[in-house]
C-alpha cells in the first residue's frame, strides 16, 4: 500500500496506512486515483497507471483485514495481481515453473 500511496506504513504518532486506506477505499472505488494516489506521482506521467495503483491499494486493504479469515489467500492475491497486470494487456503470465 505504501508504494501505491507514497505514504509510510506507520509514521509513529499518525494512524497506520491500513487504517487510513480502509475508509477511503470502502467509500467507493470510482475516482480513487485522484484522492488516494499522490498528485506528485500523477504529475510525473503516471496517470495512466493510476487505475492499477488504486486496484493494488484495494488488494492491500483486503490483505490487511482485521480478521485473518477475511484476508485473501496467496492464490487469490496472485489472481488479483495478475488481473491488475492485465488491465492494459501488457502482462503474460506463464504457469510453468522456472527451470
Amino acid at each position: 500500500m505504501d508504494l501505491a500511496t507514497g505514504r509510510r506504513a506507520s509514521d509513529g504518532g499518525e494512524e497506520c496506512l491500513g487504517e487510513w486506506a480502509k475508509p477511503v477505499m470502502v467509500n467507493g472505488r470510482q475516482g480513487l486515483s485522484r484522492s488516494v494516489i499522490p498528485v506528485v506521482l500523477l504529475g510525473f506521467g503516471l496517470a495512466e497507471g493510476a487505475e492499477e495503483m488504486s486496484e493494488l491499494l484495494w488488494v492491500g486493504v483486503k490483505c490487511t483485514a482485521e480478521s485473518p479469515q477475511a484476508r485473501p489467500n496467496m492464490k487469490e492475491v496472485l489472481a488479483m495481481l495478475i488481473k491488475i497486470s492485465c488491465i492494459r494487456g501488457e502482462f503474460n503470465y506463464d504457469h510453468s515453473p522456472p527451470l
